[in-house]
């Protein structure tokens, strides 16, 4: 029996199909339910070897090496990192899962839509596939970091204020910091809880307070930060001094929103511009296949679209400079 090209297409879109969903169901089931159990193990336990394991999975240390076991390799370091920041607590050999199921079915479909065929055919859409693949996790990485990283940002203010409450009572700087980590909600009680065990397992501020900052590229939390180790090195009254910050920063949310609502429509047109081509190329495609696909064995054929798709990317950078304003 011969095996066709619609056979091993059909076989990878199954296997395809099959790691996309392996990789969704245990990058959800441990990225977001093991979070929450985390959560919870990080408040104040009578065990507190459950709180140090809780801060162990939590603070996700990169490994040094890429085995068939899920170390992670020193090159792949970035991409952990991202997981990390993006609110994911699962191996990166997951992560590759995930983005393999992704390349598979990007290859499936421009085989199907363009009929490549032969090796040179295979090869190209195969590196494609692997582009569009790795992009889209990267995008989606990228953008849930993001949101996760406002999230912390907006919540600031409201850690500083329990904070200045804290110390005005009389507690210490760790003891304000645990208050933080007990009454904020993810990701900010998460951050400030796997501090708190750091130094409750030996780490100094200073070091605790810099691997926070790292952690959180919020420019407001690197104040907090410096304002801290001074006054824990030379002494002071930091409730005034955070007090101080936080009305800075609330000044800054404040203006950063009313500088978002009056660019609402810049934005929204500029979204509208970047999508119209390919919505454009799109429907064309569906209406005519022919239009594409009887010109698509040309030599200039793959240039000039590589070159459209450029200035495709350089449109919406423009655009997205233009509208995105930093306060």
């Amino acid at each position: 029996m011969e095996i066709d090209d619609l056979h091993l297409i059909s076989a990878a879109v199954f296997a395809s199909v099959l790691l996309l969903i392996v990789g969704l169901h245990r990058l959800y089931r441990d990225g977001t339910a093991g979070r929450r159990a985390a959560v919870r193990r990080l408040q104040p336990l009578s065990d507190q070897s459950v709180r140090r394991d809780a801060g162990e999975i939590l603070r996700r240390k990169p490994r040094h090496r890429i085995s068939l076991s899920g170390h992670v390799d020193r090159g792949l370091g970035w991409l952990d990192r991202l997981v990390r920041e993006a609110g994911f607590n699962v191996p990166l050999r997951r992560v590759l899962l995930l983005m393999a199921g992704l390349i598979g079915l990007a290859l499936a479909a421009i085989v199907m839509a363009t009929g490549s065929r032969g090796p040179v055919g295979i090869a190209g859409a195969a590196l494609a596939a692997i582009g569009i693949g790795v992009a889209a996790t990267l995008a989606v990485l990228a953008r849930l970091r993001a949101r996760r990283i406002a999230r912390f940002a907006a919540q600031l203010p409201e850690a500083l204020d329990v904070m200045v409450r804290s110390l005005r009572a009389g507690h210490p700087v760790s003891a304000a910091m645990s208050m933080v980590a007990r009454e904020m909600s993810e990701p900010m009680g998460v951050e400030f809880g796997i501090a708190v065990d750091e130094m409750t397992y030996g780490l100094e501020l200073r070091e605790a307070l810099t691997n926070l900052a790292q952690r959180m590229a919020v420019p407001d939390l690197q104040y907090v930060a410096i304002a801290i180790r001074i006054q824990h090195e030379t002494g002071g009254n930091l409730a005034g001094v955070l007090q101080g910050l936080n009305m800075v920063i609330r000044a800054r949310l404040h203006m950063l929103k009313k500088v978002q609502a009056l660019s609402a429509e810049g934005r929204l047109s500029s979204r509208v511009l970047a999508a119209l081509p390919l919505i454009f190329a799109g429907l064309v495609f569906v209406s005519r296949p022919d239009f594409y696909l009887s010109v698509v064995d040309e030599p200039l054929f793959f240039p000039i679209v590589g070159g459209v798709l450029g200035l495709e990317l350089a449109g919406i950078y423009i655009m997205h400079r233009l509208v995105n304003f930093h306060v």
